[in-house]
């Protein structure tokens, strides 16, 4: 925060304006990083259920017919 210091002394409203905006983006991309782990398991986490299904029919738990109907299902 130290990059917006400057500005709250002596440069206006406008200046403050656009410190408050640049804080404002920072927490929110802060907030969205650690709210979904990282940017690439939140892009990758619609699939984690069909990757699932897959390794249970892979290992065995599941029968090709179950397999195939919870694929179904699931849509993938």
């Amino acid at each position: 925060m130290i990059f917006f210091w400057p500005f709250l002394w002596g440069y206006g409203l406008g200046s403050l304006i656009w410190d408050i905006a640049g804080i404002a983006l920072f927490f929110i991309v802060f907030y969205l990083f650690f709210r979904h782990g990282s940017f690439i398991r939140w892009h990758n986490s619609s699939n984690e259920p069909c990757e699932i299904l897959r390794h249970r029919y892979a290992s065995g738990e599941i029968t090709k017919e179950e397999y195939e109907q919870k694929k179904k299902d699931l849509g993938c």
